[in-house]
């Protein structure tokens, strides 16, 4: 059922290091794709084409007047799991887009957090037989308490790039 993309070519390409590089790796090359990553410094600790976690560190530049994760950058790693996850399962004659995102954010965050996204594999078979679609992506995002500051629910979509080009 899988099918192979650019992006998932990426993650098989640092599949034979180990971890740590892999992760970083696949952190440099991602925010190459993504600046927004880079400048971020986002960490991608797996990358499957079911699930992806990043991880983004308290630093400095992503906190707020309090010394917390920016709202943000909350967003961001929610954003970037889920797009990412969706990213490796559309086919390359495909772009993919977010629609919609609602965070609910209920209380203040303790540390670095971490996103997880994960699709089913209906959601996986239908991004990759249709040219067209929408779909939630599911997202947990926990700090270092393991609690989860923010709830957050990401509408994606795809289409095919043929359809841009003609309007």
């Amino acid at each position: 059922m899988t099918q192979t993309n650019r992006l998932s070519k990426i993650v098989k390409a640092t599949s034979k290091f180990p971890k740590g590089i892999q992760s970083t790796l696949l952190s440099k090359a991602f925010g190459r794709v993504v600046p927004m990553v880079g400048t971020a410094k986002l960490r991608y600790v797996e990358v499957t084409h079911s699930r992806v976690e990043v991880k983004l560190e308290n630093n400095k530049n992503m906190q707020n007047h309090i010394g917390q994760a920016h709202a943000c950058a909350m967003a961001l790693v929610a954003e970037t799991a889920t797009g990412f996850v969706t990213g490796m399962n559309i086919p390359d004659s495909c772009i993919v887009l977010i629609k919609n995102m609602n965070i609910q954010f209920k209380r203040p965050s303790k540390g670095g957090l971490t996103a997880v996204a994960t699709l089913s594999d209906e959601q996986r078979k239908m991004m990759q037989e249709a040219e067209k679609g929408e779909t939630i992506v599911a997202v947990t995002v926990t700090d270092e308490s393991g609690q989860e500051p923010i709830q957050c629910e990401m509408l994606w979509a795809w289409v095919a790039k043929s359809h841009l080009k003609k309007k």
